[in-house]
């Protein structure tokens, strides 16, 4: 055994889907770069679903690639909207 401490595997493309839903392959590209876990993605889209997920209502703020993850989710909200 070595002595690294676990580390859970880095997300893969169905992932990224299951849990945002369907993107284009330059986001899901860029979401499995951040090298973010599976809980890390979860948290973000939790911080994207609260009503102000800046400013930490919850009593904490979004921070490392949870924060990253934050800021590539809500810009392609952001596109969204403006359709």
């Amino acid at each position: 055994m070595s002595g690294h401490a676990h580390r859970p595997p880095p997300l893969t493309r169905d992932q990224v889907i299951a849990i945002c839903g369907p993107l284009d392959d330059m986001k899901i590209a860029s979401i499995i770069a951040t090298g973010a876990t599976r809980a890390e993605l979860v948290d973000a889209r939790s911080w994207l679903s609260s009503d102000d997920p800046v400013a930490g209502h919850l009593g904490r703020t979004a921070s490392g690639r949870v924060s990253r993850l934050v800021d590539l989710l809500k810009a392609d909200d952001a596109e969204d909207w403006e359709d």
